[in-house]
């Protein structure tokens, strides 16, 4: 498939489409469930996601607007493969792999609420075979206070060599040299995948074999979102008292892919206020996934 090369100049700075958009509590519940809450239906900590009129709020459900997740551009189809079009960039869906994420929550979420989006592209890095594409979103709320503010990485494979900045280097998170003060494992299902699509994460990557087999990819991949938002409720559960009103910060840096089914073995570290993460699949002699992870606390 051939497109336009990247050019920074029209693309840095985009305005990406806002929303405005309500949510309920079944919307809370759906996105819960999408990421593996309510497995064990007996357990008050699982149903407090999952039940009643009220139910817990992840701070990663902000990742469900779709302007947060970059992809608010309509699909288009070329030669059967799916891209997204906007002034300067014209992206295979099939090259995209999340780079990182880091959500920054300024007024916990509720199981109801209005709020509205405005994002921009703001740095796009060219690392030769590959782009990285810094988008930025903000959500405030009804009266205009805001709520949260998220920074996505997203590595399109393919669409570097357009003459631009390199981006400065990755400043890594080292992990103590120390046992981590937990070792959780979180199991996703075979059908994880499809269950996060009623997420709004829309790339057929995530569910098509023969689109997955063109990007390079053995089988279809875990959306990071969802990999994302299953090591945030994990951490919560396990060292924030199943508080997710704690959460001041959580960003990570994503090292490879995740396939439904596999099991994620996240080793903790609390060091003070922060609480560092590295997360690895057991299945694959603990290839690590997320790295720069940190979840800070208010």
């Amino acid at each position: 498939m051939c497109h336009m090369p990247i050019d920074p100049d029209l693309a840095i700075g985009l305005e990406l489409p806002g929303r405005e958009f309500a949510w309920t509590s079944a919307d809370v519940i759906r996105y819960h469930l999408a990421i593996g809450a309510g497995a064990d239906f007996t357990d008050p900590g699982e149903l407090r996601y999952v039940y009643g009129p009220a139910p817990k709020v992840l701070p990663t459900f902000g990742l469900t607007a779709p302007a947060a997740l970059g992809v608010a551009a309509p699909i288009h189809y070329r030669d059967r493969s799916p891209e997204i079009v906007f002034p300067g960039l014209e992206l295979d869906l099939g090259s995209l792999l999340q780079a990182g994420l880091d959500i920054e929550v300024l007024s916990p979420l509720s199981a109801d609420g209005a709020a509205g989006t405005s994002a921009r592209v703001v740095d796009i890095h060219d690392k030769g075979s590959a782009a990285i594409l810094v988008q930025r979103a903000d959500l405030s709320g009804a009266g205009g206070e805001r709520l949260m503010s998220i920074t996505s990485s997203i590595y399109a494979r393919g669409e570097g060599g357009f003459g631009g900045d390199r981006g400065p280097s990755v400043a890594q998170v080292q992990v103590p040299a120390r046992e981590p003060t937990a070792n959780l494992l979180v199991r996703t299902l075979p059908q994880q995948a499809l269950l996060y699509r009623m997420c709004g994460e829309n790339n057929p990557v995530h569910v098509d074999p023969e689109l997955a087999r063109r990007a390079g990819l053995a089988r279809p991949i875990m959306q990071g979102v969802c990999v994302f938002g299953m090591v945030c409720k994990a951490v919560v559960d396990a060292l924030l008292d199943g508080d997710p009103t704690r959460v001041g910060r959580f960003r990570a840096r994503f090292t490879g892919v995740v396939y439904p089914g596999e099991t994620l073995l996240a080793r903790v570290w609390r060091r003070s206020e922060e609480l560092i993460i590295a997360v690895s699949v057991p299945e694959r002699d603990n290839h690590q996934v997320l790295a720069d992870c940190v979840l800070s606390e208010f």
